[in-house]
């Protein structure tokens, strides 16, 4: 990555996701804690906790994104929450159990299936969040401009509007997907 630009909308586009993923958790927690439980991964003791510990490891990855001082660690607690997620994914696709609600949250308000797409689409945000990794590609700071607001800003909402037109793929690849096996 050449400019700061690109990294700083990088990392708000990652930290707005993480917030609004959690905050959609803590809105709908019932609904959250049952997806936890319908991955069959943890006893049933450690499913509340394990859910109220993913929705605050969201809340601080997207707060310690947004804190130069904490970029790095921000970053490994995104990389990890995505890791986590796409673990329990990907177990359950090896499983064959695909019709449980991925739990996923956020800006789509709909139940996810599980599918491999999900675990595809969370392999692009840690590679966003690697791309914002400081000195990733060797970019030395520079004063930031007006013109780098236009640019930062502009860049954040693509971004946002990519993840929102991939999750809308998904969720039509997954409707097509039930409505053929009907």
């Amino acid at each position: 990555m050449n400019d700061p630009v690109i990294a700083y909308a990088a990392l708000a586009v990652l930290a707005a996701l993480f917030w609004l993923g959690a905050l959609h958790k803590l809105r709908n927690f019932a609904e959250f804690e049952s997806a936890v439980s319908g991955y069959r991964l943890l006893p049933a003791f450690l499913q509340r906790p394990f859910a109220w510990a993913f929705i605050a490891a969201e809340l601080l990855a997207g707060g310690l994104l947004l804190l130069p001082a904490a970029r790095v660690a921000g970053i490994l607690a995104a990389l990890a929450v995505l890791a986590v997620a796409s673990l329990g994914v990907a177990v359950n696709l090896l499983r064959g159990r695909v019709d449980i609600d991925c739990g996923c949250g956020g800006l789509s308000q709909a139940p996810t299936s599980l599918s491999w797409w999900v675990v595809l689409r969370n392999g692009l945000l840690a590679a966003l969040a690697l791309l914002s990794w400081p000195q990733a590609g060797g970019f030395a700071p520079r004063d930031l401009m007006w013109l780098d607001g236009v640019t930062f800003f502009g860049m954040s909402l693509a971004l946002l509007g990519l993840y929102l037109a991939f999750n809308q793929l998904l969720a039509s690849h997954l409707e097509m997907r039930k409505r053929s096996q009907s």
